[in-house]
């Protein structure tokens, strides 16, 4: 059976190759240059091999403006021009237009209706429901996702058993949150139960955004702590995916520039390593080419 783990990281584009304005060059992750060379820049242009794969991505999505999370995101979980379908890019959470494209065309739905098992590995605190029927917390579209594969979230049993990540990596978060009895982990420890779970379905998702936020932060310091997360993290599924193809994507630019605190029309790289990869790469462009190639993977392993 054919795995595909879909690692997805928020406002994360390929930008300029400048350590003035961007943390991917500054603090030149150790894994992503054992990749390609050198830093992850907007001229390594497009890299396609059996190993690894990078792919420039257009965001953009012929929608004027700049990329926004509700509306990239969904195009990325659900195949569709969501800009183009809702006429602008939208930010944020999505609404209840969105939300219907999402609980209907949902990746993670149509590889279940398919017999196809699937499941998202970000743990979720145990009253989010609740925070959410209080109008405290939104649902994203990564969530959406989820529900509308008839999935329930995972939570902090889950991942006290090794099951489930959560959405900082580290766990170092929690205590904002009311949670102080759960220990930090090291980011290749989370890298490595993300690997292993993602060999038990066919198909994993998993959300980090604290890039996303930082981008508009512009908090070197703060930057440089997720710069080295992400590469062990990253390093550590790699390392431990065995046979599952591993693609690795963004909704829009952001972090890769510290120059505005707004988001970018840069191309996002979609990053992918193990078997397959060159294949899959090969049908991505934009972001609703992600769902189609990773279905179609799939599909063509189930005949296998």
């Amino acid at each position: 059976m054919r795995k595909v783990l879909l690692i997805f990281i928020d406002g994360l584009g390929l930008g300029e190759d400048d350590p003035a304005t961007n943390p991917l060059v500054r603090f030149d992750p150790l894994f992503l240059r054992s990749l390609f060379g050198r830093p992850l820049v907007r001229n390594l242009g497009c890299i396609r091999s059996d190993q690894v794969c990078l792919v420039p991505t257009d965001a953009n999505l012929g929608v004027p403006g700049l990329p926004q999370s509700a509306t990239g995101q969904t195009a990325i979980f659900t195949g569709i021009n969501a800009p183009q379908l809702m006429g602008r890019h939208i930010l944020g959470f999505p609404g209840p237009a969105l939300a219907a494209v999402i609980a209907e065309h949902g990746i993670m739905r149509a590889l279940a209706d398919a017999g196809f098992s699937v499941t998202s590995a970000n743990m979720y605190s145990a009253d989010y429901m609740d925070l959410v029927a209080r109008r405290q917390r939104r649902h994203s579209v990564t969530t959406l996702t989820i529900l509308g594969a008839g999935l329930p979230l995972r939570s902090l049993p889950a991942m006290a058993a090794g099951e489930a990540v959560y959405q900082d990596i580290t766990n170092k978060m929690l205590p904002r949150f009311g949670i102080t009895d759960v220990p930090a982990v090291d980011p290749a420890v989370a890298g490595r139960r993300l690997a292993d779970l993602a060999r038990r379905h066919a198909f994993t998702m998993f959300e980090y955004f604290q890039t996303d936020r930082q981008g508009h932060k512009h908090d070197w310091d703060e930057a440089a702590k997720i710069v080295a997360t992400l590469d062990g993290f990253l390093a550590a599924v790699h390392a431990a995916a065995g046979d599952t193809l591993v693609v690795v994507t963004s909704d829009h630019g952001n972090f890769e520039d510290f120059s505005v605190k707004t988001h970018t029309a840069n191309p996002v790289p979609t990053i992918l390593f193990g078997p397959g990869c060159r294949s899959v790469a090969a049908a991505v462009g934009n972001l609703t080419d992600i769902k189609p190639a990773i279905i179609a993977y799939l599909k063509e392993g189930d005949k296998q």
